[in-house]
């Protein structure tokens, strides 16, 4: 039956950023599919809650550390036998005046979305080529295409991770690793939830996606579990728009 290919059950993932949002829905999406999953973040508290609620294993880690990366996949590699599926969806947003935004936080901003992603895509990778297959899934926006205001260097950040994207797939393809990307359009998440207590604010998205309403983390599940599955085998250096039709027009 061709929907086998769907079966996640052989696999072994980790989802950087999985305690919250996104990564967390992006780790439910991975475990029903049958997924072995480990989640990876800096809050052991949250970190331990969400691994009980989706049935995960949980590894304390920062993205920005390199030996602590290397670490957390040698642990998983170690355990498992194998890494087949990295999620990358640590990330973080802040928001300003560009003519006032400060260094640190352009440097903030950008060792988690940007350095930590490849780092995080670096050592995985080194496991998947040894393997001979691998499945990347890296979380980027609609900012990485297109300009809003107040949000420089998260634009500008996941603008590298759309890059990052296309640019391992290219070279890392030949191992037969595949690196793909996802574009989530307006999502609520604990990260965004104040924005959402902004009515005009509310209003405004909402009127600028053709769904009529702003995306919930399992609403990226089928994108994610489609990506990390052999049904995506000959997909490589694409980044999906999951968006409810905000940039279709």
């Amino acid at each position: 039956m061709v929907y086998s290919k769907m079966d996640l059950s052989s696999r072994v993932a980790l989802v950087t950023g999985g305690g919250t949002g996104l990564g967390k829905g992006a780790a439910e999406g991975l475990r029903a599919a049958g997924a072995r999953v480990v989640i990876m973040g800096r809050r052991e508290d949250v970190l331990r809650k969400a691994a009980e609620d989706i049935g995960a294993e949980a590894i304390v880690g920062d993205v920005v550390d390199k030996a602590n990366v290397e670490n957390v996949i040698a642990q998983i590699a170690e355990k498992f036998g194998r890494l087949d599926i990295l999620v990358n969806a640590a990330g973080i947003n802040l928001r300003g005046d560009s003519f006032e935004y400060s260094e640190d936080q352009w440097d903030h901003v950008h060792a988690i979305n940007a350095k930590g992603t490849f780092l995080c895509c670096q050592a995985a990778g080194r496991v998947m080529r040894s393997a001979g297959y691998g499945k990347i899934i890296n979380i980027a926006s609609l900012a990485s295409e297109i300009g809003f205001p107040r949000i420089v260097a998260y634009a500008s950040s996941k603008g590298g991770v759309r890059q990052l994207t296309k640019a391992l797939a290219v070279e890392w393809a030949p191992f037969g690793i595949r690196v793909n990307g996802i574009e989530p359009g307006w999502f609520r998440t604990e990260l965004t939830e104040p924005l959402f207590h902004d009515e005009e604010w509310v209003k405004k998205i909402t009127s600028r996606i053709p769904m009529g309403y702003a995306g919930k983390p399992e609403d990226l599940q089928g994108a994610i579990v489609f990506l990390a599955s052999r049904m995506s085998d000959y997909i490589t250096g694409e980044l999906i728009r999951v968006d409810g039709g905000a940039l279709a027009g």
